[in-house]
């Protein structure tokens, strides 16, 4: 529908306070379709990305689908931590004569820390500086809870000539089940994008387009009550969890650091045992055995609190044997 990518080119050149023409922006089956044609625009057999990490799952799948070599480059935790971490150290350490792009993912799912606009230069310094890709996953960029907003990478310098920018329906609207996304891609890549979205799932249903149309016209005010409300839930959790936990800026999640507990995974086994649902912190890396995702929108508050309180009794009963 061409009213559905002129109103998402809206969007995009609102955040970016630049035009995005409609060109640019291809309607996918949601943000993994979007993802995929990404990747399967830049990358040849053995390229790598850098996957910065803690991740979202699918990512390195997805890369490797792509025919690439996923490089998880831990920068998340670290960021968090609050110690001065050399994050152009830490991803310019892992560049090599192979690597084709950058992959991240901001707010972040699972530590809910954000990027802001020093660190998202950072990037782009270092994506011109080897002539890297970037690829921005933004699927929680209408979560974003500070008082600046969310930043968007392609706003900084001349990112916009090298940034695939992923975005998504499903979260900021709450409609998953409609699988709509879209993809801005770098000016002349557009025709690659559509070449491939053809190959890897056709035309996006024109039901699903026509609903997405209609979510967009959901007014600014009822949004950011959605932030504020999914804020509230944090506060909630950050002001009741006995375990310790990334700050969140944004997003839906906070990622709950297990290692004094000994065991992450069996500490999420005892947590479903009194049925609370957690997610394995190793989905999300390979250095996050010790940690597991916590959603703190997933029920009503109410049912939060109550999950919280068995989480932080299980948590209590496995410190105590360490």
């Amino acid at each position: 529908m061409a009213e559905l990518r002129a109103a998402f080119a809206r969007e995009v050149s609102g955040r970016r306070g630049g035009d995005v023409p409609p060109e640019q922006v291809l309607v996918t089956g949601g943000a993994t379709h979007a993802l995929s044609i990404a990747l399967r625009a830049v990358l040849r057999a053995g390229d790598e990305v850098l996957v910065l990490s803690p991740h979202w799952p699918c990512a390195t799948a997805l890369v490797r689908a792509a025919g690439g070599v996923a490089r998880e480059v831990p920068v998340f935790l670290e960021l968090g931590a609050g110690f001065g971490f050399d994050l152009m150290g830490a991803v310019e350490g892992a560049v090599t004569s192979r690597t084709r792009a950058i992959y991240f993912n901001s707010p972040n799912n699972p530590t809910g820390y954000r990027l802001d606009r020093r660190r998202l230069a950072v990037l782009v310094e270092l994506a011109e500086r080897h002539d890297l890709w970037l690829i921005a996953d933004n699927t929680y960029d209408g979560y974003d809870f500070t008082r600046e907003g969310f930043p968007d990478i392609a706003a900084v310098g001349g990112a916009a000539e090298r940034t695939f920018s992923v975005h998504g329906c499903g979260t900021t609207y709450a409609m998953p089940g409609n699988r709509v996304g879209y993809l801005v891609s770098p000016p002349g890549a557009a025709a690659t994008a559509v070449a491939l979205a053809r190959c890897t799932g056709g035309v996006v249903p024109t039901v699903a387009q026509f609903a997405a149309y209609e979510a967009l016209r959901t007014p600014r005010e009822e949004l950011g009550r959605r932030r504020d409300h999914a804020a509230a839930a944090w506060w909630l959790a950050d002001s009741t969890l006995e375990v310790p936990h990334t700050e969140v800026s944004g997003g839906l999640y906070t990622f709950l650091d297990l290692r004094a507990w000994g065991d992450g995974e069996r500490f999420v086994r005892r947590c479903a045992e009194l049925g609370v649902g957690l997610a394995p912190g190793r989905n999300f890396g390979e250095h996050c055995g010790g940690w597991a995702r916590l959603c703190f929108t997933a029920a009503p508050p109410q049912r939060v609190a109550g999950a919280i309180e068995r989480i932080n009794k299980v948590y209590g009963e496995g410190t105590d044997e360490h």
